[in-house]
């Protein structure tokens, strides 16, 4: 009796062991399915099932580490912690009895994001250092190094994060910036004090000759922008795709419009622009100032001064052009300021 009691005991350890071992042997085979689609969360679940079957197995505990600390990696990957993130790859990488597999994921995601947080470094970095430039007033390296980092962020999708922060350094500048700068091709004041006396005496009486002039007000309905222009002007009639407008008198002309921007060519900047305009002027420029979002030509040509003001933005841009007589440059100069002051572009 006490033998046949025996029998059936041994009989039931056996049975209990195999179901133990199948519960681990599945549990093992979901893990591993689960960490070929890369569900570590799940993985992790089975292989902690596994565990429960055969308290410390060494495979199992390898791979619910791995599984779990790739978990840790990815979340902290998407929240930007880059230091966390890397320090759970390592655990992975470093895992002795852990998966090949496994571990050259971790790998290349560990590249990747190393080589993330060089960029966004780097990118840190140089708003540190455009942020010192303002503080020195450093106005034109800031701007040059504010376009060398727009053109960084604009062609890597990954630094979308800093546009909001760049976008606030170019009103730090422009509002830094005087508008006396833009109206220098308007004057040829020197540092003598006596000089810019007769200078401002001049300016006084621009501004009491423009009180006197009246301005009409022009909306462009296709693109938005709008402008004042004196109102003894006339308007020639409008394109028929209604993309601008032209202003005369006998010797004074204003022309606008508008364009939609990366349509003759891809990945077009306000240095496109620019340079294309260079290029095609045939004659000294008297002007030139270029700056993130907007750039100002000027230039005298068989006895005509041309003043150009073009806006650059990511799907359209402006552009206002006034020609006049050099030898009217007294009379026309306030009304050139007047009529840019008022320009309203639609590019940004």
């Amino acid at each position: 009796m006490k033998l046949q009691s025996l029998i059936v005991l041994l009989a039931l350890i056996t049975f209990l062991a195999s179901c133990s071992n199948e519960n681990y042997q599945h549990a093992i085979d979901q893990g591993m399915k689960e960490l070929g689609q890369k569900n570590y969360h799940q993985a992790a679940i089975y292989f902690e099932l596994a565990l429960n079957e055969k308290e410390g197995d060494r495979d199992a505990a390898s791979y619910f580490d791995q599984a779990t600390n790739m978990e840790r990696a990815k979340q902290a990957y998407k929240e930007k912690d880059y230091e966390s993130a890397i320090k759970s790859l390592d655990v992975v990488i470093n895992e002795q009895n852990g998966l090949k597999t496994v571990q050259d994921e971790a790998e290349t995601l560990r590249k990747q994001i190393m080589e993330e947080n060089n960029q966004t470094s780097s990118v840190e970095e140089k708003i540190t250092f455009i942020n010192e430039l303002l503080k020195k007033n450093n106005m034109s390296e800031a701007e040059k190094e504010l376009q060398h980092l727009q053109a960084t962020i604009s062609s890597n999708e990954i630094l979308n994060v800093y546009e909001s922060k760049v976008n606030e350094l170019i009103k730090q500048i422009e509002l830094a910036t005087s508008e006396a700068d833009e109206n220098e091709q308007l004057s040829n004041s020197t540092n003598d004090e006596k000089e810019r006396e007769k200078e401002r005496e001049k300016e006084k009486k621009k501004e009491s000759k423009q009180k006197s002039i009246s301005y009409q007000h022009y909306t462009n309905e296709r693109y938005g922008f709008s402008l004042k222009v004196p109102s003894n002007l006339k308007m020639a009639p409008p394109p028929t795709n209604g993309d601008g407008v032209r202003f005369y008198s006998e010797d004074f002309e204003v022309t606008a419009y508008g364009n939609h921007t990366n349509i003759i060519s891809e990945n077009e900047t306000i240095e496109t622009y620019y340079n294309e305009d260079l290029n095609s002027i045939p004659v000294n420029i008297a002007y030139k100032r270029l700056t993130a979002n907007w750039y100002v030509l000027s230039y005298e040509q068989n006895g005509l001064i041309t003043y150009k003001k073009f806006f650059f933005g990511n799907e359209v841009a402006n552009t206002i052009i006034m020609t006049y007589p050099a030898s009217e440059q007294s009379k026309y100069g306030s009304i050139v300021t007047h009529i840019i002051e008022s320009f309203s572009s639609s590019a940004y």
